[in-house]
């Protein structure tokens, strides 16, 4: 469980249980030693005063609690806590009143400092004492929870003295304030300190690195100078100089074991040197003892002592911050570089060329790759951002001016996609096709272009011999019908589609089809070169239902196997009435325009073939008038025009007064002539009876 989830108010409480054997001999044992504590600390009190001059119970108290946090009964723990402190206390001499008025000051301090401890250094409280403190703003809150909580509670006390007989004075509330907070600050950071060593040396796999889990990389040297020359230092110090202010320069001692060894072994500097000051001004030794009386002697004492504490342990904390700092930051350095060397190798080794430009347009990187396709060499230099580029021209051999170069088109905000340019490489006899797609770097980023290339000289080749053998399969010319105008278009997606439109010639008319296989390139091209094939195999051409019944039980394998579908208009028409029979298998895009103007739609008679084979075709009748044209076309034209059958009436306004079947195909296809490149196979066939 994380610190969070320890203290987060909204998460889910955890089951109350029952305080079981391990926790009454815990607490025991922690009423104890917190009762070892008081005695101690009564012990010191003044002559002729109710006040002890230490209280190491203090910090007992606090680390009681936070070695216990989260525990059954949260009550017990600060009843037995006041308890101690009552019977302790009265028991050394206190009246009763006084007595219980500072086992509620006491209890109320630890639990108020535990209070901000849970709140501000949740990863202190909920490790339970085996955490130390990681962070400067952590020390500063913990500071203000051992201050903060003497300062609060300092009243109380004053007024059990004043309840004991004793006359009231301020030394009384300073005394309470700076021997607790220090005695806080010392004994609550040492368990912790050693909490957090017992945790880690599990995970320790050698002996040197538990040992250099309080000597840090320093070795034994400075461990023994820290905590046994710099205690001895205060002894001597504290023996032969009386004048308070040069007490002071031994802070230097502090800030260098804060500046080179780990926190836990300045917590034990700090403690063994407030520990031999205070007792040598409790003995009346030292530059403490010059002071007026003995309560301000101490006092001060411990304010010294908390300062050098303080001091101490703000300097190894953020000397051990800073620390791991460096190492994440050096980490993610690291593996940054690690990920940089991988994408360089990848980006070096891909088939395809990368290309990448700053926002002035000037070549960031540039693999092999690219290189090879735009200028035939295994280098450029870096800073060349124009060579690799002087080869370019359209397909129709023209040149590419430069706002048109794919990069400065994706900078301009346009994303480019398979944009087919020729190269020219000196010393090359035929000139490359590659394919561009440049996309944008968002600015974020730094901006620029990203551009992809491919040599597609070999796919285009190879759907240019496929585009000519589709090409030859559709009608090589028009049908001389009397009184009849027949004309089509085509506009495959890519080289290649899946649309295909026939025309038959019979005795006494003339069959139309207009077919649309599912998808695009070249899978939907064989689909459809399969499905003319089986349309020019069925014996009855006057029959249209019937054709298109034996089409899709001859392709019923073929289409599964695909998982494809195929619309499919197809209409015999009488020349010498205009009669008009047909069947659409869900084509539904046929129109028969009138010369006024009007216009019917022939609606599908059937599904497309392969969505559900089996029921028997059936054909629908109309009729062209003299002056009628009938047009049909296939589904990109519509969703080149909107993608809604409201879009058809588009159709007819635009071939309405056309006197040719080419013009009205001519005319359909104008309105979308617009569009670059088509999302899919534009067809559309045309049938104009003379007026």
């Amino acid at each position: 469980m994380t610190a969070q989830q320890a203290t987060a108010p909204g998460a889910p409480a955890r089951p109350r249980r029952l305080p079981d054997a391990r926790d009454w001999w815990l607490v025991l044992a922690f009423a104890a030693l917190y009762a070892g504590a008081c005695l101690f600390g009564r012990s010191t009190r003044v002559p002729d005063a109710d006040v002890s001059l230490v209280w190491p119970a203090a910090g007992v108290s606090v680390l009681w609690l936070v070695l216990r946090a989260r525990r059954p009964w949260p009550w017990l723990d600060p009843l037995v806590l006041a308890l101690t402190t009552a019977v302790v206390v009265a028991g050394t001499g206190s009246r009763p009143l006084s007595a219980a008025i500072g086992a509620v000051a006491a209890t109320a301090q630890a639990v108020l400092c535990c209070w901000v401890l849970a709140r501000r250094v949740p990863y202190v409280w909920a490790a339970r004492g085996r955490r130390q403190l990681r962070r400067v703003p952590d020390l500063w809150w913990f500071l203000l929870g051992a201050a903060g909580s003497a300062v609060v509670t300092a009243p109380l006390v004053e007024a059990a003295v004043v309840l004991g007989g004793q006359p009231w004075t301020w030394r009384t509330g300073l005394l309470w304030s700076a021997r607790n907070t220090v005695a806080i600050l010392g004994i609550v950071t040492l368990g912790c300190a050693v909490g957090d060593w017992l945790r880690v040396r599990r995970s320790a796999s050698t002996e040197q690195e538990r040992v250099e889990g309080w000597t840090g990389s320093r070795g034994g040297g400075d461990l023994l100078a820290a905590l046994v020359l710099a205690p001895l230092l205060y002894v001597l110090w504290f023996a032969e100089l009386s004048d308070i202010a040069v007490v002071f320069p031994l802070i230097g001692l502090t800030v260098w074991a804060g500046s080179r060894l780990p926190t836990r072994t300045v917590v034990l500097h700090a403690l063994a040197c407030g520990v031999v000051a205070i007792q040598l001004t409790v003995a009346g030794i030292g530059a403490f003892a010059s002071l007026p009386d003995a309560t301000t002697q101490v006092a001060v004492a411990q304010l010294y002592v908390g300062l050098i504490t303080v001091i101490g342990l703000a300097l190894a904390i953020a000397r051990e911050e800073r620390g791991r700092l460096v190492a994440e930051l050096a980490a993610a350095r690291d593996r940054a570089q690690e990920q940089a060397a991988l994408l360089s190798t990848v980006v070096d080794t891909m088939a395809e060329g990368v290309r990448v430009v700053d926002a002035q347009g000037r070549v960031v990187v540039r693999n092999p790759t690219a290189t090879r396709l735009l200028a035939g060499r295994s280098h450029l230099d870096p800073d060349d951002s124009t060579t690799d580029l002087a080869g370019l021209a359209r397909l129709d051999g023209s040149p590419v001016p430069d706002a048109e170069l794919p990069f400065r088109r994706a900078l301009a905000g346009e994303e480019v996609r398979d944009l087919d340019l020729l190269v020219r490489v000196p010393g090359t006899p035929e000139p490359r096709i590659v394919t561009f797609s440049s996309s944008p770097i968002p600015d974020a980023s730094g901006g620029g272009v990203v551009t992809v290339l491919r040599d597609v000289t070999a796919e285009r080749t190879e759907l240019r011999r496929a585009a000519q053998v589709q090409a030859s399969l559709l009608p090589a010319r028009g049908l001389d019908v009397p009184g009849f105008d027949l004309a089509a278009r085509f506009v495959p997606a890519g080289s290649v589609g899946g649309d295909f439109y026939d025309w038959q010639s019979l005795p006494d008319g003339l069959v139309l089809t207009l077919a649309d296989v599912m998808g695009k390139g070249t899978a939907a091209a064989i689909l459809a070169a399969t499905t003319r094939s089986v349309l020019h195999a069925q014996p009855s051409l006057h029959d249209v239902a019937g054709t298109l019944a034996a089409t899709e039980r001859a392709m019923d394998a073929d289409l599964v196997n695909a998982g494809a579908f195929v619309t499919m208009f197809r209409a015999y028409v009488d020349v010498a009435d205009g009669s008009v029979s047909y069947t659409d298998a869900g084509h539904g895009l046929s129109l028969i325009v009138g010369a006024d103007g009007s216009a019917r739609r022939l609606s599908a008679t059937g599904l497309p073939l392969g969505i559900a084979p089996g029921p028997a075709r059936t054909s629908a009748q109309a009729r062209l008038r003299p002056g009628d044209l009938l047009v049909t076309f296939s589904d990109g034209v519509l969703d080149a025009l909107g993608g809604s059958l409201q879009d058809l009436d588009q159709v007819r306004r635009v071939v309405r007064g056309t006197r040719s079947a080419e013009e009205a195909a001519d005319a359909v296809l104008s309105l979308v002539r617009d569009t670059r490149q088509p999302e899919d196979d534009l067809t559309v066939v045309t049938l104009l009876r003379a007026a």
